[in-house]
């Protein structure tokens, strides 16, 4: 039967019942061949980024869900506008750089756990990889959407409001054209502790998601696992001599945190063991590592 054909209907016995005509169409839903721009691999990793950060920070979900990034970002914003407005008032710096990233790393740590599970343990509790994998992204593209779009959201809790603070102290001075230049190295140094601490906490996290598909225990062994290795790294400290208990601190997301912002801020530190760029390698070395744990939890399966 074509578009536009009438067609009697059947009595019951099978017989056309005359005087009730019928109207039918039929339509050809076949598939055809995408003929639209081919966006390539790179448009397909921005795509998983942008949809697991949606997702993350609670878009479309309830109330519930967006709670802890909400309360995370505005105490980030405080840590840096408090000490813009007392130093408005006193003629000194309320906190200096490591002290102020030594706060984000708390709150970095908070948000990663909230975040982290949840770029990761949905798909596999889920079972929605197949989906994923059926379109034109591999599964390193995958992995590289994942790592971007939490990477980018923990830029949010710590280069952000260093940012702000940097810039918020320029206006504060006397001449403050002449403070933005001066002190553009300070702003390099921000840039680089900034991006390293979210990374760094970012790969961690993810690395830990990777292993399950149950978002709560994730978040319970990204809390716990940091106390165990602090604490851990506390028992190496005495039961190590000589150069392995030097480089046990290594393991402390913590002391490497610190060590990075002291070193780099203060460079003649005598607390520190080793130069800011032993604790940058430290953290490179981090970074990769948990890499190589999602590349094998990911690409190598089936």
């Amino acid at each position: 039967m074509q578009r536009g054909d009438i067609a009697v209907a059947p009595a019951p016995g099978g017989q056309a019942a005359p005087g009730t005509p019928r109207y039918g169409e039929v339509f050809d839903r076949g598939y055809q061949r995408y003929g639209g721009t081919r966006l390539g691999r790179g448009h397909g990793v921005w795509a998983v980024a942008r949809y697991s950060m949606r997702r993350a920070m609670g878009f479309k979900k309830s109330w519930s869900s967006k709670v802890i990034p909400f309360f995370v970002y505005i105490a980030a914003a405080l840590t840096a506008m408090i000490p813009i407005g007392i130093e408005a008032f006193i003629d000194q710096e309320a906190i200096d750089y490591p002290d102020f990233f030594g706060l984000l790393y708390v709150l970095q740590g908070i948000f990663i756990a909230t975040i982290a599970p949840e770029f990761l343990c949905s798909d596999r509790r889920e079972k929605v990889l197949s989906l994923y994998f059926c379109r034109s992204i591999t599964r390193l593209d995958y992995l590289l959407g994942k790592l971007l779009g939490t990477g980018l959201l923990a830029l949010t809790v710590t280069l952000a409001p260093a940012l702000v603070l940097w810039f918020g102290r320029q206006l504060l001075a006397d001449a403050p054209l002449d403070a933005l230049w001066s002190n553009l190295p300070d702003l390099g140094r921000l840039l680089l502790v900034g991006v390293l601490l979210a990374i760094y906490l970012a790969a961690g996290g993810l690395a830990i998601s990777s292993f399950t598909g149950r978002k709560s225990i994730a978040v319970a062994v990204i809390i716990v696992g940091i106390v165990v290795v602090e604490s851990l790294v506390g028992l190496l400290g005495v039961a190590l001599e000589g150069d392995f208990r030097r480089y046990s601190i290594f393991v402390s997301p913590t002391t490497v945190t610190a060590g990075l912002s002291s070193g780099i801020f203060w460079a003649e530190d005598p607390t520190l063991d080793f130069p800011w760029w032993g604790y940058g390698i430290a953290m490179v070395v981090t970074i990769l590592v948990c890499l190589a744990v999602m590349y094998r939890r990911y690409v190598h399966e089936d």
